[in-house]
């Protein structure tokens, strides 16, 4: 029987992140990404304003597709804490849980980075600051035809986190847990990243990757690794 590996993009992104992970992982994991409202195929539809609201929408895609097939959930960023309190409504409406919880380059819910609300400034000023922090490139400051259609979603991104992290609760869930954090990552310290195990009742990995916060893309065969190896000796 195959695993289902459901996957959520990081801030700004969309799905088509993952398109070439089912070709580098092995037949037993079939990646299934999700997408998040107003982009990729679901572009157009109303960005999100809360995690609540976004977890709410999320269930209501995943709900139906949990027929007992095993499954696993890998999320990057803001798409890792997004997984966590997906897990967390699956757990409270007595769903079938994951095997295993992917939580790449995110912090823990009671954790945040930086103290500023980027998501009020506007629009020039806060693609300037996220620049900054690493969270996109600085190409997009000279293309205004993407800038039109990418800051509105990755300010909802920002507002979802600004409005949660920090603030989240510890519940504890039943799931093997894997945290990939980046040695030169400036938005998730690995000291943050560790913090996680306090989350998990069951095994808890911690995975130290080469590379800043888009270690995802940089280091994919070593993520491809991390996956397989947490996978397959369950199947």
């Amino acid at each position: 029987m195959k695993i289902r590996l459901f996957t959520i993009p990081y801030s700004g992104s969309s799905a088509s992140i993952y398109l070439r992970w089912n070709r580098l992982l092995p037949d037993q994991i079939q990646v299934v990404p999700l997408e998040l409202p107003g982009r990729g195929k679901r572009f157009g539809s109303k960005l999100c304003d809360s995690m609540p609201e976004l977890i709410e929408d999320l269930y209501s895609h995943i709900q139906d597709q949990l027929d007992g097939q095993p499954y696993a959930i890998f999320g990057h960023s803001l798409g890792g804490l997004v997984a966590y309190e997906l897990c967390v409504k699956l757990m409270e409406h007595e769903h079938n849980l994951p095997m295993h919880l992917f939580l790449s380059g995110c912090n823990p819910p009671h954790l945040r980075y930086g103290e500023k609300n980027l998501h009020t400034l506007p629009d020039a000023i806060f693609l300037e600051e996220i620049v900054k922090l690493g969270g996109t490139t600085k190409e997009l400051q000279v293309n205004p035809e993407i800038m039109r259609v990418f800051v509105p979603i990755i300010k909802s991104d920002y507002r979802i986190y600004e409005l949660y992290a920090g603030k989240g609760k510890v519940v504890q869930l039943p799931i093997d847990f894997s945290v990939l954090a980046g040695k030169n990552d400036p938005l998730m310290p690995m000291g943050n990243g560790i913090e996680w195990e306090s989350y998990t009742k069951s095994s808890f990995r911690f995975i130290q990757m080469e590379g800043g916060h888009f270690f995802i893309h940089d280091q994919l065969d070593t993520v491809i690794n991390a996956v397989e190896s947490a996978l397959i000796v369950h199947k």
